[in-house]
């Protein structure tokens, strides 16, 4: 019954590509084709349970069998209430690259919320019909018990027709290098190949970082013209979570970026006002961001192409990574990136040198403006034509809560704009006072360069949802349109750099009005520096004459599959 109603709403969730529902009797064609596999699944389980003669493993199997039925039902569901998906190779590599402080943080938002309360409603009706029918079976025993053995005969076929015919649908789409089918799979063929073909992806990730080690002096820098004839300081502060829609000088009505907003008035910074993140997940668009693939390479694989920090290597620069997201995770940016860069740093209890300190929940509080005791500065750096240093904050990733101090609580109900519960005022409090503390380490960041020749640029991984979707407006958390992928970018140039090379200066304010997809933005600092590669497209780098201004937006779902920005 659950993964029959899983599949079913799957199908409400994902009409037609012209908007238009499934019709009834396509449903009950998936009924008719899904009911006898599902029971098959049910049965297995019952088997396995009434097979021990000994009643204390019998119970100890129906608890395992309870747990394993019910977990990645309650999982699926919440994941189609909240996103429309079932799970998929896409939502592997996420859960692949989160750790166990980012799990518990993310358990901890969602407690309490009305997606979760629904799944727990509906799961829980579920429980109490099994129950039922439990009760009834025992209460008519005398009238069944006689057919036992047949029952067990004709269970035990339907179990090995059922499984196996789900197995070796899903093991053929596998090995045919598809996605597991939605309406001819179970949660459990799903988490089972869906896994293994993420797994199946860190080994291709992993022999191609061994493969770009190796092929890192074939890398061809074909020219290299800076526009500074100087060895500068480049930064790039990658945020996280943070949305441009909740942003003052992105039109947010409450003052969430003073500082920021201060600098843009001075004319020290420029701000770019429409600008999109490829996906609405941090694996999903900083292998975009953070490499030569773009949006029109979506058919191949992102770690065929040369990242940006391989790049600036190759170009002569010394590079560094400081972060204060956690390194554990396959998928992780420490691991996919970070590990690449000259100098890794990173903030308390971030890259641990032993697994068992770094699974200790009890971890104090990390905040962002603990990378400032860090920062690295091209002085410290010996040799190289320049320095290039990728700052990764926490910024404003769940639990919001967390990410901020308790000094930097500077937003109170009485100040929202709209109320809209307790619950919600304090989710959305926490997330403002987030976007708050953001501005101020932000800009610290750029003040610790504001004396050297430094370059320095921002922007965020993706955005977030927080009861501003107007189409779902009691929605929070990851969305494909604009509303989720809303990201703010900023673009800095220390006094010395603006004195003596306007014309760059000129070359930023000039794109600031400019659409932008930041899956280009490889291609934009290696343009501006002048490095150029055979990867290299005048028409992807927003700094250059030839940028494609109408170059349409994609997006990429938890699905993978591309979607037109809306």
């Amino acid at each position: 019954m659950t993964q029959l109603l899983l599949t079913l709403l799957w199908v409400y969730y994902n009409p037609y590509e012209d908007g238009t529902r499934v019709a009834i009797p396509e449903y009950l064609n998936i009924v008719r084709y899904l009911l006898f596999r599902f029971l098959a699944w049910g049965l297995f389980w019952c088997l396995l349970v009434a097979l021990p003669s000994k009643r204390v493993l019998r119970y100890i199997l129906a608890v395992v069998a309870v747990v394993l039925i019910l977990m990645p039902f309650m999982y699926e569901l919440f994941m189609l209430k909240m996103y429309h998906v079932l799970y998929n190779d896409s939502l592997a590599d996420i859960m692949l690259s989160t750790n166990s402080r980012e799990g518990v943080e993310f358990f901890k938002a969602i407690m309490g919320g009305t997606d979760f309360l629904w799944v727990l409603f509906i799961t829980g009706g579920i429980v109490g019909v099994t129950i039922l029918v439990g009760c009834l079976l025992r209460k008519y025993e005398a009238h069944w018990a006689s057919y036992t053995r047949l029952a067990f005969i004709i269970s035990l076929i339907c179990v090995v027709y059922g499984v196996v015919a789900l197995q070796l649908s899903a093991m053929e789409q596998y090995y045919g290098g598809v996605t597991i089918s939605k309406v001819r799979s179970s949660s459990y063929e799903r988490f089972f190949w869906e896994t293994r073909k993420s797994l199946d992806n860190v080994r291709n990730i992993e022999q191609a970082i061994h493969n770009q080690a190796e092929a890192f002096n074939k890398l061809v820098i074909e020219s290299q013209d800076s526009p500074f004839n100087r060895p500068v300081t480049i930064v790039l502060i990658l945020g996280e979570s943070t949305s441009s829609l909740f942003m003052h000088g992105y039109g947010y009505p409450l003052r969430t970026t003073p500082k920021l907003d201060s600098m843009e008035r001075e004319g020290q910074i420029v701000r770019f006002r429409d600008v999109v993140s490829p996906a609405s997940s941090t694996i999903l668009s900083n292998t975009r961001s953070l490499t030569y693939y773009t949006m029109e390479d979506g058919g191949k694989p992102w770690y065929q192409f040369p990242t940006l920090l391989s790049v600036m290597k190759r170009a002569g620069y010394k590079t560094a990574w400081v972060t204060a997201q956690d390194a554990m995770g396959m998928h992780s940016m420490v691991h996919l990136f970070g590990s690449t860069a000259d100098t890794l740093l990173g903030t308390p209890g971030t890259i641990p040198t032993d697994a068992a300190g770094y699974y200790d929940l009890d971890l104090p509080p990390r905040h962002d403006g603990q990378l400032l005791d860090i920062l690295l500065h091209r002085d410290q750096m010996e040799g190289g034509a320049g320095f290039f240093e990728v700052v990764h904050q926490m910024g404003c990733h769940e639990y919001y809560g967390d990410r901020f101090p308790k000094e930097f609580e500077y937003f109170h109900p009485e100040d929202l704009p709209q109320r809209r519960g307790e619950k919600k005022d304090r989710y959305l409090l926490d997330y403002l006072n987030a976007v708050y503390y953001n501005d101020f380490v932000t800009v610290s960041i750029i003040d610790r360069y504001k004396s050297e020749d430094a370059l320095v640029f921002y922007f965020s991984d993706h955005g977030e949802v927080v009861y501003n979707d107007p189409s779902s407006p009691d929605f929070r958390g990851r969305a494909f349109h604009r509303v989720g992928v809303s990201v703010p970018f900023y673009a800095y140039m220390s006094p010395s750099l603006r004195r003596d090379y306007p014309e760059v200066w000129e070359r930023l304010i000039g794109a600031k009005d400019l659409p932008y997809e930041t899956d280009l933005f490889t291609h934009t600092l290696t343009g501006l520096l002048g490095i150029r590669t055979k990867y290299t497209n005048p028409s992807y780098e927003l700094f250059s004459n030839s940028y494609r201004k109408d170059r349409p937006r994609v997006v990429v779902g938890l699905e993978g599959s591309y979607m037109p920005l809306k």
